[in-house]
């Protein structure tokens, strides 16, 4: 499976404590994978929070392999989305 499918479907996961996800990912040639990642669970925390929340999950749910081919994630609420 792609990484950019798993990384979706994992973090889709409600063990992730991100409700309801939305993703805006790109997928390089190579397989790298960066993006967004798109939640209200994000509000009222600060970037370091949210990342918190974010890699504690991906730590346990991803192979070494499989995270080393993330690039970039960044974790913004869908208000945060909308000034783009």
């Amino acid at each position: 499976m792609p990484l950019k499918e798993h990384l979706t479907k994992t973090i889709s996961n409600p063990a992730s404590g991100i409700a309801a996800p939305e993703f805006e990912l790109e997928e390089a040639a190579d397989g790298k994978v960066g993006g967004f990642i798109i939640s209200s669970s994000f509000a009222g925390k600060s970037q370091i929070e949210r990342q918190n929340i974010l890699w504690d999950y991906l730590d346990q749910a991803l192979t070494r392999e499989q995270a080393l081919g993330i690039v970039s994630l960044v974790t913004i609420t869908p208000e945060e989305a909308q000034e783009d």
